[in-house]
């Protein structure tokens, strides 16, 4: 085991090492919301009030459509939906052609797909379950209260974080409210992991709670508010706060295993690829090893990043691995380093140059 954990971390180092940046699309604008990814794209929506598709093994422009909006697309299915001015649109990923068209009631703030779903949040509180496929509405509850974070499925139902600190469990099939439990402070992320929810909030703190019962399973007291979501792999539970610190813990009882100094305040919560932990910084992305915590190194961005970056999971050799977007407009990927291996030479480099005579 000692021996498979240090080949663990000499592979995350190397990894991050030969991460470089593979390609880069400067945009005429910033964007207006994060962009939303699926498996082969990236899609972009800018303040000039445009949506952009950039292909992700290319870093090439592959359509563009004219939607202004501010809202964080959703992808699922071959489709991305997009929400604007009270009504929804699903386009095509391939080529931005329209499949569906729908209006909703109220101002939306956030759409999540999942699994068929795509759920969709109001700043008055209401919340609609649609069918992804064809936009048809499934159900309509009223909520009371504004999402403050999108939401977290897991089984058969949806978690909620509400203005408020309140966490709400909906059954996803009918929408019908299971348990709720009001935390302290403000929510700022929410993430499901096997049994239970890991909940960060601004009053120092990041929960666990059950998914089944909402009962609390541990509670780690933090420096200073939480950020973004957790993320997890097959041992630990890793999660940020703005005193610069990643913590992990022990995935199944919550105890803490190692910290880690941040050199400066995370963008988000972390993530885990290829055996390393990746923390979003201003102008870098930061490495950690997952067993020890110790500091793998950085990946420098080119400006200063707007959200935490997108990691791919099985692209081309060739691929960008990682995919980060700034606040000034540029979309840039980073893969793997591709050198020649090494080979005998033919002959010696220089100029020949003959024996002296004796």
């Amino acid at each position: 085991m000692l021996l498979f954990l240090a080949a663990l971390a000499q592979a995350a180092a190397a990894t991050l090492s030969t991460l470089d940046l593979r390609w880069l699309v400067a945009f005429d604008a910033p964007p207006s919301a994060a962009p939303a990814y699926d498996a082969g794209a990236a899609y972009v929506p800018l303040r000039t009030g445009a949506v952009a598709a950039v292909d992700l093994e290319r870093g090439t422009v592959l359509w563009r459509r004219e939607l202004a909006t501010a809202i964080a697309p959703a992808t699922g299915d071959g489709l991305v939906f997009l929400a604007a001015d009270g009504r929804l649109e699903a386009v095509a990923s391939s080529n931005g052609a329209t499949r569906w068209r729908t209006s909703l009631p109220g101002r939306l703030v956030t759409v999540t797909w999942d699994t068929g779903w795509l759920l969709c949040s109001t700043e008055d509180g209401d919340l609609a379950a649609l069918r992804a496929s064809d936009g048809q509405l499934v159900w309509r509850t009223t909520l009371g209260k504004a999402l403050v974070v999108p939401p977290a499925a897991a089984l058969d139902r949806v978690y909620l974080a509400l203005d408020g600190a309140e966490v709400v469990s909906l059954a996803l099939a009918t929408g019908a409210r299971g348990w709720s439990r009001t935390l302290s402070g403000r929510i700022t992320g929410v993430s499901a992991v096997d049994r239970q929810l890991i909940v960060g909030t601004t009053d120092n703190a990041v929960f666990s709670l059950d998914l089944d019962s909402g009962r609390q399973r541990w509670r780690w007291r933090v420096g200073a508010d939480a950020s973004g979501p957790a993320s997890s792999d097959d041992r630990h539970i890793y999660f940020v706060a703005r005193d610069n610190v990643l913590r992990a813990v022990a995935r199944g009882g919550g105890s803490l295993r190692w910290t880690a100094d941040l050199p400066s305040r995370p963008l988000g919560g972390p993530q885990v690829f290829q055996g390393a932990v990746f923390v979003s910084l201003a102008t870098s992305i930061a490495a950690f090893d997952p067993v020890t915590g110790k500091p793998l190194g950085s990946i420098p961005a080119s400006g200063e990043l707007s959200t935490a970056p997108h990691v791919r999971t099985g692209p081309r050799p060739t691929g960008a691995r990682l995919v980060a977007m700034t606040r000034d407009g540029r979309l840039q990927g980073f893969g793997e380093r591709f050198e020649a291996p090494p080979a005998a030479l033919d002959a010696l480099p220089g100029v020949a140059v003959p024996p002296e005579e004796p």
